[in-house]
């Protein structure tokens, strides 16, 4: 019961003190804003990439194994010639994949009478449009014949087929890949650039098995791209694969791995590092605000008990605690950071609603900001609460009363 009263009295308190209340919130509410909008962005830009992802065919039922050592797209080992069809056919037979592409890939020009360019040239499968999810918008895919019979055909990206065809239709015409003519059987839908200034469209797609015996003359694959049956099931997959590929090359315990692996994870990552970098900055910008707020809070309670001094003594001689008026000073501390904060979440949700809304910049609502705002609130309420509340309790009743 003593609780509940001591409660209303903060409440009464408050609201006997609109001024002080309205001081106290502004700080912790630029805070709490500015952290809800911050968060609503780091969340978008998150949203924004794995939608960019998933849309040129990386979704988050799959990864890419690379051959050789390194990181994400940089190689640090000269050794990218282990990875063979063998291990794509190992990989086939685990129980969690659904897909499994072996691809090859050189850069080369790429001739149309007198236009040409220079492209990504992948010797792929089949299964490569259904592991991509890339639609045809003109023509057919590459065929299970196109691979049995090491046919010169080609699928082209949207950015080599204008850069060839200057608008005309390409179906049925020739392009020419090291002195040897390949038919022109089918367009890929264009994606566009990604943000980062990545262009998917830039691409050529060969039977693997042509360019394995009429372009590289290689049999070593640059990449596999492996499709999981569930996108939970992806970690579990990459340490099997891992292991498999270590046996299947004769890797010692102590050698590193001659391949890398690539995840939408792990891009999303690599592509919003230097975001990243800025939210952490933002986000300890709107701590410092917060902490601004808190010191606010203590002082003006310190002012609101040099002017409430009588309140308070007549308060102890009518039986009050020194807990009780602790208790009050507190509940009003943590009460005016709780409004303050759930002003800046209605001030962040707007403004990142506005932010969306007009295409200035990605947002995306969570219930993120609501928890880390009622913590940060409370914890602020708490902390510099307790100073003046202390003071308060341990003002001498007799004083107290005889103020002026």
């Amino acid at each position: 019961m003593r609780i509940f009263k001591n409660f209303g009295q903060a409440l009464r308190g408050l609201r006997l003190n609109r001024g002080n209340t309205f001081l106290m919130t502004l700080g912790v509410m630029v805070g709490i804003t500015s952290l809800t909008v911050i968060v609503a962005i780091g969340d978008g830009i998150k949203v924004k990439v794995l939608d960019r992802i998933a849309n040129i065919g990386f979704g988050p039922e799959s990864f890419s194994v690379i051959a050789g050592a390194g990181r994400m797209f940089f190689t640090r080992s000269k050794n990218t010639i282990s990875m063979t069809l063998e291990d794509a056919e190992d990989l086939l037979a685990l129980p969690t994949v659904r897909l499994v592409v072996p691809r090859q890939r050189k850069r080369m020009q790429i001739i149309n009478k007198r236009e040409f360019t220079s492209t990504r040239v992948y010797g792929v499968t089949p299964d490569w449009q259904l592991a991509r999810g890339w639609k045809i918008v003109d023509g057919n895919f590459l065929s299970d014949s196109d691979l049995d019979r090491k046919k010169r055909v080609v699928v082209l990206g949207a950015t080599p087929t204008r850069k060839l065809f200057k608008g005309k239709d390409p179906i049925g015409k020739m392009v020419r890949l090291q002195n040897q003519f390949y038919e022109v059987i089918g367009l890929l839908e264009e994606k566009g650039l990604t943000e980062s200034g990545y262009d998917p469209d830039d691409r050529a797609l060969i039977p693997l098995t042509t360019s394995m015996s009429r372009l590289t003359h290689e049999t070593h694959l640059h990449s596999i791209k492996i499709v999981t049956l569930n996108p939970s099931q992806v970690p579990e997959t990459i340490e099997t694969v891992r292991q498999v590929l270590r046996r299947n090359h004769n890797l010692s315990v102590l050698a590193a791995d001659d391949f890398r692996f690539i995840t939408p994870e792990g891009i999303m990552q690599w592509v919003t590092e230097s975001e990243q970098a800025l939210n952490r900055m933002l986000i300890l910008i709107s701590t410092v605000s917060l902490l601004v707020g808190g010191i606010v809070i203590m002082n003006i309670l310190l002012v609101s008990i040099r002017e409430r001094v009588r309140e308070i003594g007549i308060r102890r001689c009518f039986g009050a605690r020194r807990s009780d008026i602790t208790l009050q000073f507190l509940f009003e501390s943590v009460l005016v950071s709780l409004l303050g904060g759930a002003m800046g979440v209605g001030l962040g949700l707007a403004v990142s609603f506005a932010l969306k809304r007009f295409d200035v910049l990605p947002t995306h609502i969570t219930v993120e900001p609501f928890i880390l705002s009622f913590v940060f609130c409370t914890l602020i309420g708490l902390i510099f609460g307790i100073h003046p509340a202390r003071k308060a309790a341990f003002l001498s009743p007799e004083e107290s009363i005889r103020s002026q």
